[in-house]
C-alpha cells in the first residue's frame, strides 16, 4: 500500500513469509487465475475490508489480498504495523464483494451467488503472521444471487439489498467453513428487517448493529439494527429505522472508498486537485457511534478527518473492465477495449429492451473467449481517456436490430461487467426514435474518480473523457433509484410491454441530424441534461418543421457541453468554471420543452394529480382531482428533479398543464404547440419513467402521447 510514501513517517521493513508451513498456508486462500501484471498506482485496489481491532485487508486488483494494522485507530494517528503491508493470498479478484468479522473470518462473495469462507488465523498480531484455517475456500452459502448487493460481515452478519431497496439479514454461526445444518441461522434463509431502502445508494456496516446509509444526494446517516435476530417488530430498530445525518458529502462525486469499526469511520477521499491520484486514507471518529439516537446526534472527535495513510487508490472494476463506442450501425466495426488481471476473460452481446432479471435480454454474439491484459492508466486519462488498445472487434451484422446492446465481460465464477452502447439504423426504419442521454450519463460517471459533479474546486472547466468505461452502468437492478442506464431500460421496457418498435440513437448522434426529419416523433428519455449546440440546433430545426417530441424525464436541456470528435471528450462548464446553463444564455429550456427544471423539491416524490381535461388521459379513467403515479421504482411519479412551467422565469407562451406534482411545485405535466403542426408532451419529472409498470393509467398517458405523435 506504499504507506511510507509520505514523507511524514518511516515505515518497518515489510515482513514476508517464509519457509514451508507458510507457503502452503498462503496456497490455501490462493484460488482463481492472476495475471502477473505491473501494479497501476491510479488503480492499485479493488476494496478495503476492516477486520477489526485496526486490521485493513486489501484486495488489490491483481488478486493479492494484504494484511494491515492500523495501530493509530484509536487516535488517528499515522502509524502502522509492518508499513508495506504483509500478502497472504491470492486470486482474490474473482471476489465482486468481501467481507469480514473481527475473528479472521472473511467472506468472498462471487457473481454467482456462492460465499466462500476463509480464516486468517493470527500468530502474531504485530506482524500480521498466521495461517489459513481448515475449511479456507469452502463454500457456505450459494444463495445470494437474487439479491443486488450486500454488506456486513462482523459477527458473520450479512445485510442483503434487493432489487426492491428491502433489506433482508442473515447470520452465519458456524465460524469454521462448514455449511450442515444449523450452520446459519433460519437455515440460511433471510428475514427482512427493511424495507424499499432505495433512496439510499449504498450502506456499510459497522459493529453492534450500527449501519450507516449514503443518501442519494450525499448525506450519511446513521442507523442500528437493535434486534439482531432477523426480526423486525417494535424496537428492533434505533429511532423506528429512520436514518439520523451525520454527515454530509459521502457520495461519489466525494469519496472513493468508506468503511467503519467500532464508531472509527475510514474514508478515501476524491483528491481535490484533479492532476493527483486519489488516494488518501482519512480517519473520523464517531464518540457516540451506538447512541447518537439518544446524545443528541453525531459527536465527530476528529470532523475534518486525519491522514493516516496514503496510496489507497480505489477501483472497484480495476479486475474486469472496459469501454467502447457509443453508437454505432449495421456494417460499422466496434472496437471494444478491455483491460484485466486475469489471464482470459468471455465476452458476448446482448440487445436489452428491459432489465436483464426482467427478461429484457436477448443474446445476438455469442460468448467467446479472449485472452486478458492489464492496461495501466496514463497520464491525463481523465480528461483524454485512457487509450487501451481494443482487445477485440465486432463487425455489427446488417440482421442486428436498432437498439440499446452491451457487451458483457465475464470472468470466473459468474462475475461480470457491462459495456452499453447503442445501434443505430443505417436507415430509418420505424417512425418512432429513441435518444438515450449518454451526456448525461457521463456527466455523472465516477470512473476515474473525478467527474462533473466531484468536489474539485469550482473554478475550472472540466475535460472529461467520453472514451473510458461507465461505473454506473448499472444494468442489473442495483437495489437503489436510478435515472442513468437503469432508468433508460425501465423505459424500454415500456415500449416492449406496449409493442411499440424504435430506432434507438445517442445523443451525439444529433451532431449528424440527417437522419431526424425521417421520423415522426422523438422520445426523449429519463434524464436528458446536457446538450451541445449542435443537438439543441437539431431538435430546434426538427420542432419547427412540424416535428413531435415526447419527453418522458425531468431536468432536461439543462446545460450546455461541447463536444471535441477528435479528443473525444466533453467540455463542461464555461473558461470561470461556473455551470454553463442555457438559461444564462437567453435560451431556457422552456423554450423547447415547455418547462424547465425547479430546484425547490429536489428529492420530495409525490403523485400527480389531475386539474384539466385533456385527449391524452383518454382510457385512463382519470378526472379532475383523481391522483396517479403513487409509486414507482423510483418512487413516486413526481419527484427526485421536476421541471415546472416558469423553472426559468416566464412560461413559454401557449403551453398547456393538464397534471402536477401535488408537492409544492412539483412536475408539470404539459403540452407546448409547436409550428407546422410539431409539439413537445412533457412529464416534467426524473422519477416519471420509473412509476410507468406501476400504474396502468401513467402507462397510458404515455402511449396516448407516443400514438399521438405518431398520426
Amino acid at each position: 500500500m506504499h504507506l511510507g510514501d509520505d514523507e511524514k513517517r518511516t515505515v518497518a521493513r515489510r515482513t514476508v513469509l517464509k519457509g514451508t508451513a507458510a507457503a502452503l498456508a498462503l496456497a490455501a486462500a490462493s484460488h482463481g487465475t492472476a495475471q502477473a501484471a505491473p501494479e497501476d498506482p491510479e488503480q492499485r485496489l479493488l476494496r478495503l475490508v476492516p477486520g477489526g481491532n485496526g486490521v485493513v485487508y486489501a484486495l488489490y486488483a491483481d488478486g493479492r489480498i494484504k494484511w494491515f494494522k492500523h495501530l493509530g485507530r484509536e487516535t488517528g494517528a499515522y502509524d502502522w504495523a509492518d508499513g508495506n503491508g504483509r500478502e497472504i493470498g491470492s486470486g482474490w479478484q474473482i471476489h465482486p464483494t468481501v467481507l469480514a468479522s473481527q475473528d479472521g473470518q472473511l467472506f468472498g462473495l462471487c457473481g454467482d451467488g456462492t460465499i466462500w469462507w476463509h480464516k486468517w488465523v493470527l500468530t502474531n498480531a504485530a506482524t500480521g503472521e498466521g495461517y489459513w484455517a481448515p475449511g479456507t475456500n469452502n463454500v457456505i452459502h450459494t444463495g445470494f444471487g437474487q439479491y443486488s448487493y450486500v454488506f456486513g460481515g462482523w459477527d458473520g452478519v450479512f445485510y442483503a439489498v434487493d432489487a426492491h431497496g428491502d433489506m433482508y439479514w442473515f447470520r452465519y454461526l458456524a465460524g469454521d467453513g462448514s455449511s450442515g445444518p444449523g450452520a446459519w441461522a433460519n437455515n440460511g434463509v433471510g428475514q427482512k428487517i427493511a424495507s424499499e431502502k432505495r433512496d439510499y445508494d449504498m450502506f456499510f456496516a459497522d459493529q453492534n448493529g450500527v449501519i450507516y446509509g449514503v443518501r442519494h444526494g450525499a448525506a450519511l446517516h446513521w442507523f442500528r439494527y437493535l434486534a439482531g435476530d432477523g426480526s423486525n417488530g417494535p424496537g428492533a430498530w434505533a429511532n423506528n429505522g429512520n436514518g439520523i445525518t451525520i454527515g454530509s458529502g459521502w457520495d461519489h462525486g466525494s469519496c472513493a472508498e468508506r468503511f467503519a469499526e467500532r464508531g472509527v469511520v475510514y474514508a478515501v477521499w476524491v483528491n481535490k486537485d484533479h492532476t493527483q491520484p486519489d488516494h488518501e486514507l482519512r480517519w473520523y471518529r464517531l464518540g457516540n457511534w451506538e447512541t447518537v439516537d439518544r446524545t443528541g446526534g453525531p459527536s465527530w472527535n476528529n470532523a475534518d478527518g486525519a491522514l493516516v495513510g496514503t496510496g489507497f487508490t480505489v477501483t472497484r472494476a480495476a479486475n474486469l473492465q472496459g469501454y467502447t463506442s457509443w453508437s454505432v450501425a449495421a456494417g460499422q466495426t466496434l472496437d471494444v477495449a478491455v483491460s484485466t488481471t486475469f489471464d482470459t476473460f468471455t465476452a458476448s452481446v446482448l440487445r436489452l429492451t428491459g432489465p436483464i432479471e426482467q427478461g429484457g435480454a436477448t443474446q445476438v454474439w455469442s460468448p467467446r473467449a479472449f485472452p486478458g491484459r492489464r492496461h495501466l492508466l496514463r497520464s491525463g486519462y481523465r480528461a483524454n481517456g485512457p487509450a487501451w488498445p481494443a482487445s477485440f472487434t465486432i463487425t455489427v451484422p446488417d440482421d442486428w436490430q436498432s437498439g440499446f446492446h452491451v457487451v458483457k465481460l465475464e470472468g470466473p465464477h459468474g462475475l461480470r461487467q457491462y459495456i452499453p452502447f447503442v445501434v443505430k439504423p443505417k436507415q430509418p426504419r420505424q417512425d418512432v426514435a429513441l435518444l438515450l442521454p449518454y451526456l448525461t450519463h457521463n456527466a455523472y460517471n465516477h470512473w476515474g474518480g473525478h467527474f462533473q459533479y466531484s468536489w474539485e474546486p469550482e473554478n475550472r472547466r472540466r475535460q472529461i473523457s467520453a472514451r473510458r468505461p461507465f461505473a454506473n452502468a448499472y444494468i442489473e437492478a442495483p437495489g437503489f433509484i436510478d435515472v442513468r442506464f437503469y432508468g433508460d431500460l425501465l423505459l424500454m421496457k415500456w415500449f416492449s410491454d406496449n409493442g411499440i418498435a424504435y430506432d434507438c440513437y445517442q445523443d451525439l448522434d444529433l451532431h449528424d441530424p440527417s437522419w431526424l426529419a425521417r421520423y415522426k416523433v422523438l422520445v426523449l428519455a429519463t434524464h436528458p441534461e446536457y446538450w451541445t449546440p449542435e443537438m439543441r440546433d437539431a431538435l430546434e430545426t426538427y420542432l419547427a418543421n412540424g416535428g413531435r417530441v415526447v419527453y418522458t424525464g425531468g431536468n432536461g436541456m439543462y446545460e450546455r457541453v461541447d463536444y471535441s470528435a477528435s479528443g473525444g471528450f466533453v467540455l463542461h462548464r464555461h473558461e470561470q468554471g461556473h455551470r454553463w446553463l442555457w438559461r444564462d444564455q437567453g435560451r431556457p429550456e422552456s423554450q423547447v420543452l415547455g418547462v424547465a427544471y425547479d430546484s425547490y423539491s429536489y428529492m420530495d416524490m409525490h403523485p400527480y394529480e389531475v386539474d384539466a381535461d385533456h385527449p391524452f388521459l383518454e382510457g385512463t379513467g382519470l378526472a379532475i382531482g383523481d391522483r396517479f403515479g403513487e409509486t414507482g421504482y423510483n418512487f413516486a411519479a413526481s419527484g427526485w428533479e421536476v421541471d415546472t412551467r416558469a423553472g426559468a422565469g416566464p412560461e413559454a407562451p401557449g403551453v398547456v398543464r393538464f397534471a402536477h406534482g401535488v408537492q409544492h411545485r412539483g412536475a408539470e405535466m404539459c403540452v407546448l404547440p409547436k409550428p407546422n403542426g410539431g409539439w413537445v408532451f412533457s412529464a416534467g419529472s426524473l422519477c416519471f419513467n420509473g412509476a410507468l409498470a406501476y400504474d396502468p393509467r401513467m402507462s397510458r398517458i404515455l402511449l396516448n402521447a407516443v400514438q399521438a405523435a405518431r398520426r
